[in-house]
C-alpha cells in the first residue's frame, strides 16, 4: 500500500523554521531568540537537526561515547612519546586499548549504523578495531607468542592509517570545521609516528601533535553532550558549522520552497512514495 516515507533530517540552518507551530502544537515555550524548549535530536557529524518521526531520532547519540573513548586512549599513550611519562606507560594503555579505546568505540560505531550515520559508523568502527589490533598486538609480543616488528613493519602500518584517516578527513570537507581539525590532525600524528620509527625527536612530535588530537575529539564530545544536555539541542557550543552543503541541498528542493524545510520532498515515480 502507498505510503509517504518521513523526511529523514532537518538540517541545522533550519532547525528553528515552524518553532512556533510546533510550540502550539506541544505546548513548548520559545525564549527571546526564539528557540523552542522542545528537545530536538542533533546529529553533529552530519551537521543536522533529526526529524521527530527519523527511525534516528530513537537511539541515543553515540559519537561522544566513542570520542572520549578515542581521545583518552590516545592521550594516554602519547604519555611515553611526550616522555612526560616512563616508556612502560604503554603497557598499562593496553587495558584501555583493548575495552575503552577498543570495544566501547567500536560499539558506539555499530550503534551509528543504527542511526543511518554511514560516516561516523565507519570511522568509530575503524579506529576501534585498531585500538583491539593495538592491543592484542602488544600484549602477544609482550608474551612472547609473536617475536617484535621490526621499524619497516610498523612504519607501513602508521602510514597507511595515516593515508585511510587522511580519506575521512576529505569526507569531513563541508561538514564541520572541529571534525575538519581532528581527522587532518590524526592523519598527521600517524604519519609523524611512522617517521618517528627511526627518529626519536620525530616521535616526540608525534606524541604532542597526539595530544593536541585527543583534545580536539574531546571537545567534540563534550560540545555534543553539553548542547543536548543543557541546552536542549540547541547548538550553543560551536562546531564550527559549514554552510555550503545546506545551500546545496536547499537548491535541489528548492522547487517545494512553500513547504516546510521538515517536509520538503520529490515524488517518486510511479509508487507514490515520497523521498528526500
Amino acid at each position: 500500500m502507498a505510503h509517504e516515507l518521513p523526511p529523514p533530517a532537518v538540517f541545522r540552518s533550519q532547525r528553528n523554521m515552524g518553532a512556533s507551530q510546533r510550540s502550539m502544537d506541544n505546548g513548548a515555550t520559545n525564549d527571546a531568540f526564539g528557540n523552542t524548549d522542545e528537545w530536538q535530536p542533533v546529529d553533529y557529524w552530519y551537521n543536522r537537526v533529526l526529524s521527530k518521526s527519523s527511525p534516528a531520532a530513537n537511539t541515543a547519540n553515540p559519537s561522544a561515547l566513542g570520542l572520549i573513548a578515542f581521545g583518552y586512549t590516545t592521550a594516554l599513550l602519547q604519555g611515553a612519546n611526550t616522555a612526560w611519562t616512563e616508556g612502560s606507560t604503554e603497557y598499562v594503555t593496553i587495558a584501555f586499548a583493548l575495552f575503552f579505546g577498543g570495544l566501547v568505540q567500536l560499539l558506539a560505531g555499530m550503534w551509528e549504523f543504527r542511526r543511518n550515520n554511514m560516516f561516523a559508523a565507519t570511522a568509530l568502527s575503524s579506529y576501534g578495531g585498531f585500538w583491539l589490533s593495538f592491543g592484542i598486538y602488544v600484549v602477544l609480543e609482550a608474551g612472547g607468542v609473536i617475536p617484535p616488528s621490526g621499524s619497516e613493519g610498523l612504519q607501513m602500518m602508521l602510514t597507511l592509517w595515516g593515508l585511510l584517516t587522511f580519506g575521512f578527513f576529505l569526507c569531513t570537507i563541508g561538514l564541520n570545521f572541529a571534525l575538519m581539525t581532528l581527522f587532518f590532525s590524526l592523519a598527521i600524528t600517524f604519519f609523524l609516528l611512522a617517521a618517528g620509527q627511526t627518529h626519536r625527536r620525530v616521535l616526540k612530535a608525534a606524541g604532542y601533535f597526539g595530544v593536541w588530537t585527543a583534545g580536539v575529539a574531546w571537545y567534540i564530545a563534550f560540545a555534543e553532550l553539553l548542547n543536548e544536555v543543557w541546552f536542549r539541542g540547541r547548538v550553543v557550543i560551536p562546531l564550527g558549522s559549514m554552510t555550503w552543503p545546506n545551500k546545496r541541498h536547499e537548491a535541489k528542493v528548492g522547487k517545494h520552497s512553500d513547504l516546510p524545510s521538515s517536509q520538503r520532498s520529490m515524488p517518486a515515480s510511479g509508487a507514490g512514495n515520497t523521498v528526500v
